[in-house]
């Protein structure tokens, strides 16, 4: 018989196990039981839209696409959290995307480590085998990972998962409803300062850097647009009462960022020269670096409240 208690993990153990990454495989396709003759260029269509929004969870979320593998792909996240938190935001993505009638699809996501020191499209890690049977394992949608990633995870986050039958495997694998990970953001996970920096010091246009508390979230010159609201669908999803649910945009265009209010209650921006500006359906070029605060003023530490950076090429 399923043992469907919380997995407990010895504190000694957690050591014993250094994992280089942690292999995120994500595949949509549509649910069995409807329309057998989809139209080919409109399954595509769909599957492309919801491919972009995963790739788009990576850039804020601190993940890095390994490779597209036509009705997926596999990301690379530095932390078991990462990975877990990432999932969970394509998951709420792709749910915000209207289903047409005829034609549902899902997303099933598996979460595996691996050791692997580099990881390239061309070849195939084991762990990339392990993660794509863990997504299988449960029928329409979901998340599954292995009891290497759930040893990484805090106490907490443990506790919601539950085991589910792996037959044929020496792989324990254990599902979690997403809708009960609160939702939130995850900083872009570099060894130190120098590590981030140093990763983009090839890129020849400006990039932005966005910081909540020890948070980070880089976003270059290949993201031209960063979403900003209620909205789970956004870029930075916000989670408060006074922000709009497509609260605000951050557009790169021609060497320039320039921040884009959409809102009802605008949008704050304190410079690091004093001077403070509250945007409201209007347009404001970001420089340098400041603050920016959507629907209210600057509070540390609050949800609704980020530091800016705006790198330029040197």
């Amino acid at each position: 018989m399923l043992d469907l208690s919380p997995p407990t993990i010895p504190a000694e153990h957690h050591a014993q196990r250094a994992c280089n990454a942690y292999l995120v495989h994500g595949a949509v396709h549509e649910i069995s039981g409807q329309a057998e003759n989809i139209d080919g260029d409109l399954l595509d269509k769909l599957i492309q839209r919801r491919l972009k929004r995963l790739e788009r969870v990576l850039s804020a979320h601190g993940g890095t696409l390994v490779k597209l593998l036509g009705r997926g792909l596999l990301a690379s996240f530095r932390s078991p959290e990462a990975a877990l938190i990432g999932a969970c935001e394509m998951q709420r993505r792709c749910a915000a995307i209207p289903q047409l009638a005829d034609t549902q699809m899902a997303l099933k996501i598996g979460i595996h480590a691996t050791m692997g020191k580099r990881l390239t499209p061309h070849t195939m890690d084991p762990a990339e085998a392990t993660a794509a049977r863990l997504s299988e394992l449960l029928g329409e949608s979901g998340i599954v990972i292995s009891e290497t990633v759930i040893e990484g995870l805090p106490s907490g986050l443990q506790e919601k998962f539950t085991p589910v039958a792996n037959e044929g495997s020496a792989i324990a694998a254990y599902s979690v409803d997403w809708n009960a990970i609160p939702m939130q953001n995850t900083p872009l996970q570099a060894t130190n300062e120098h590590e981030a920096t140093e990763k983009h010091t090839s890129l020849r246009d400006a990039r932005i850097v966005l910081r909540q508390g020890t948070r980070r979230y880089n976003f270059d010159s290949r993201q031209h647009v960063i979403s900003f609201g209620r909205d789970p669908s956004c870029d930075m999803a916000i989670g408060s009462p006074k922000v709009s649910r497509q609260h605000c945009r951050i557009i790169y265009h021609q060497g320039h960022y320039v921040l884009v209010d959409l809102s009802t209650n605008g949008t704050y921006v304190y410079f690091e020269d004093g001077q403070e500006i509250r945007g409201q359906k209007s347009m404001l070029q970001l420089s340098g670096k400041g603050r920016i605060s959507f629907g209210q003023g600057w509070q540390d530490n609050s949800p609704h409240s980020f530091a800016f950076e705006i790198i330029t090429p040197t």
